[in-house]
């Protein structure tokens, strides 16, 4: 049960841990150019970081990586060592030890990038930290942490048992295929792969880019994301922006962060900021400072549009021209000489091309995809909801409006998820499974007689399909129609079709078997829980996302009346589960399950969150049940 526990230690058994308080230290970090034309320093970056005693901590600053180790922190002031690496052919290695006083700077100068470039980097400690570690003590180098798994082009790092670990398929599919179509578009030739680590909360081994709570270290060829229920950066973002810098070197984030967008549907989003006034004069973005301290969905969505321009308008042969005589300080004057135009004239057409390029319905199907991938339902239904307007077809028609379903399922919105199935039968009213799922969603909604036509019409349309046959068992039993539910259950388990529900069937019987006052009924179904179970084992895999099967495991480990195991299963469910209808099922099992245990408290408070988010109607019912009289098996 070691996969179960640590879940727990990183989920929702977090409050009743113990304060791990170790010294920390806040500072600043600056990184500045020198202009060799007006003889001062520039400053290009500036950002705050809290650092561990002890943890050596990476991350990439403007043009260069930076390692940096806290030696010691005490009332008056700090020590610690500083390693830095230029990116770049062939890089340069700076490294001192430092000993400050808060509020006083360390500095280390001369450090030489691209070209005549020459920056400076400023740590201003400004006060010691207590830092908790308790839930977040993981060191990305610690073998012991975290563990890999290789695909074609990256090793993925993961901490056992959290996100990363049951997600890693998921991860590695999307990052795959969009770095292959970006490889194919540079044809990169560099050897090597890349390393991702999938975080499951913000490491202290890491110096975090926080405008978008990532890191890409290229002089390392590795990437960081936080990777968890609550928070995910996980972004095929990541792969391109560490491709670009390692196979063309440092630009200017406005060009190598835009570039690393040009795969993205960026144009979506500018040209919504652009119809409702939200933009910024381009000019403002081509300074790095400010570039860094702008909103940075407005500076993100503004450098990948106008690199795209680029790209398509001029191609990529200028786009690289640019790239590899632009740096922090020369950037407008680059590209007015690359392009032959001033910057307001570039903008102008800019502008232009963000109001005339066409969005397709391609685009829109292939990003919300990608979208649902990311665990992101809201930009689901935004792109979902986009497609509709573009159909021109009956095919295009019934498309959209299945992305419509799904997206306001994702959402919890089973009222928008019945209309848009409603839609989607009048355009195509001869399939089962059709009825099936607008029956399904009515129910859901408790208009169970409404259901049940719909139901029965499934039927007759495809009369083999069990699942059509699982629903209609549910709505007898919704209506408290025990004995039919329990006889088209039987059915299915009896002549079971090689897709239908046999382990979802055993359970519901079982649940229902469980109340009889026969003895011989419920032992049946203790017999049909410990089948279920031993065909759940025999399905599970590693990096196989499946909450449902959690929660499957975890109801019928309590039908048994093994609570241990029961809670570990429904925790585990709960922890992986990011749908509101699974939500709401699986909190009304731990509701059950906290009642059988004893404790009443806990239960009121699983049944109050399946009644206060949105959840089916017969989930609601039960929570509602079970607030006034505890529930008992």
């Amino acid at each position: 049960m070691s996969r179960i526990l640590v879940i727990l230690l990183t989920g929702s058994l977090l409050l009743t841990g113990s304060v791990a308080a170790v010294d920390g230290l806040e500072c600043v970090f600056s990184v500045r150019q020198y202009d060799h034309d007006n003889g001062k320093d520039v400053l290009l970056y500036s950002d705050t970081a809290r650092l561990v005693k002890g943890i050596s901590a990476i991350g990439f600053l403007v043009a260069f990586s930076l390692d940096m180790e806290i030696a010691a922190v005490d009332s008056s002031g700090t020590t610690f060592m500083v390693h830095v690496v230029t990116l770049g052919q062939p890089a340069s290695n700076y490294s001192r030890s430092f000993r400050v006083e808060y509020g006083l700077p360390a500095r280390l100068k001369g450090i030489q990038g691209k070209g005549s470039a020459e920056y400076s980097l400023e740590i201003l400690p400004l006060r010691r930290l207590d830092i908790d570690t308790t839930f977040c003590g993981y060191t990305h180098s610690s073998d012991e942490d975290f563990r890999f798994d290789p695909s074609a082009h990256l090793d993925i790092y993961f901490v056992p048992n959290t996100y990363g670990d049951y997600y890693w398929n998921s991860v590695k599919g999307l990052m795959e295929e969009v770095y292959r179509r970006f490889k194919e578009l540079n044809r990169f030739t560099l050897p090597g792969k890349y390393a991702l680590y999938l975080c499951p909360c913000a490491i202290h081994s890491v110096i975090w880019d926080r405008r978008f709570g990532m890191m890409v270290d290229p002089t390392r060829s590795a990437m960081f994301a936080v990777y968890s229920k609550s928070y995910n950066s996980t972004h095929p973002f990541l792969i391109l922006q560490a491709s670009i810098l390692r196979n063309y070197g440092y630009a200017p984030a406005f060009l190598s962060e835009g570039y690393a967008g040009y795969l993205s549907l960026a144009i979506y989003e500018m040209k919504k900021l652009h119809r409702t006034g939200k933009t910024l004069p381009l000019d403002t973005f081509l300074d790095s400072y400010q570039y860094y301290q702008a909103d940075p969905t407005l500076a993100d969505k503004t450098s990948a549009t106008f690199v795209r321009y680029l790209v398509d308008q001029y191609k990529i042969d200028s786009f690289l021209e640019l790239y590899r005589i632009a740096d922090d300080l020369n950037l407008r004057t680059s590209i007015e000489r690359v392009y032959g135009k001033g910057i307001a004239e570039l903008e102008r057409e800019w502008l232009n091309y963000i109001d005339t390029v066409t969005i397709t319905s391609r685009q829109l199907r292939y990003y919300a995809d990608e979208a649902e991938t990311l665990l992101e339902y809201d930009l689901l239904a935004e792109y979902s909801r986009e497609l509709l307007p573009l159909a021109e077809s009956r095919t295009d028609s019934i498309t959209a409006l299945s992305y419509l379903v799904r997206a306001m399922f994702f959402n919890g919105d089973y009222y928008a998820a019945t209309g848009f199935q409603e839609q989607l039968l009048s355009v195509d009213s001869t399939r089962g499974s059709t009825w099936m799922s607008l029956g399904s969603y009515k129910m859901m909604n408790s208009y169970y007689e409404d259901a049940r036509a719909d139901l029965l019409k499934a039927k007759s349309l495809d009369s083999s399909n069990q699942l059509i046959d699982f629903n209609i068992a549910l709505n007898h039993h919704f209506r408290g129609e025990t004995q039919q539910a329990k006889d088209i259950l039987i059915g299915i388990i009896t002549f079971p079709t090689p897709e239908g529900p046999q382990v979802e069937s055993r359970i519901i019987l079982a649940n229902l078997l469980l109340k009889s006052k026969s003895e011989a009924e419920r032992s049946q179904a203790r017999d049909y829980y410990k089948e279920a179970i031993d065909m759940l084992d025999r399905t599970v895999h590693s990096h196989t996302p499946s909450a449902s099967q959690q929660m499957w495991n975890g109801i019928a480990h309590l039908g048994l009346g093994d609570t241990g195991m029961a809670g570990d299963y429904l925790q585990t469910a709960w922890y992986l589960e990011t749908r509101p209808f699974y939500l709401g099922m699986i909190n009304l099992w731990l509701g059950k399950l906290a009642d059988v245990r004893g404790e009443r408290e806990a239960a009121r408070q699983y049944y109050g969150t399946v009644l206060s988010s949105p959840s089916a109607d017969y989930h609601q019912q039960e929570a509602q049940e079970y607030l006034k009289t505890p529930y008992t098996p």
